[in-house]
């Protein structure tokens, strides 16, 4: 398989999509998240949390980078995410690769489909102030950055991984 590259923000599906398709077409399948906790040397779930946004990001954009480039020249998935889209290196890695015959997938999902997959659809404090409406800006401006780099779009909101996955192979 080319690369393929997945994008979206967190909850679209781009680890569970990308580890179907490399169960069924045998790529190999990176996660960014996973790498950069793996460099980090902390646990995924909790990598940002533990030392800090600024380092985190740092850090993604240099594994995105290097996974981006041995995509190109080995081939398979990478749930990239959508936290180092911005980035300059990022963007000239993703291009490249995109030059090359690598595709770029956005994966896209609606905002209320995304909170209950993020645990912010439950009833909360009026102390956390607007939770709900910063995740919403949050999601609408990655989700333009997702767009803008991708070849083909695919919305997660009411598919199961396996048809997710079936769209973005077909």
């Amino acid at each position: 398989m080319k690369a393929l590259v997945l994008v979206g923000p967190s909850g679209v599906g781009c680890t569970s999509v990308a580890q179907e398709i490399g169960a069924r077409t045998g790529a190999s399948v990176w996660d960014l998240a996973e790498q950069v906790a793996t460099l980090l040397e902390v646990p995924a779930e909790m990598a940002i949390v533990a030392v800090g946004e600024q380092r985190y990001r740092e850090a993604e954009r240099q594994v995105a980078v290097r996974l981006l480039r041995q995509l190109q020249s080995e081939g398979g998935v990478l749930a990239m995410g959508s936290g180092c889209l911005r980035d300059e290196g990022v963007c000239a890695a993703l291009a490249a690769l995109r030059q090359a015959g690598g595709r770029t997938v956005a994966l896209v999902c609606s905002v209320r489909r995304l909170a209950t997959r993020n645990g912010l659809d439950a009833p909360r404090s009026i102390a956390l102030g607007t939770v709900h409406h910063q995740f919403t800006q949050m999601l609408k401006a990655r989700e333009a950055e997702c767009r803008e780099l991708a070849d083909a779009i695919v919305d997660t909101t009411d598919t199961t991984v396996q048809q997710a996955v079936d769209l973005v192979l077909g």
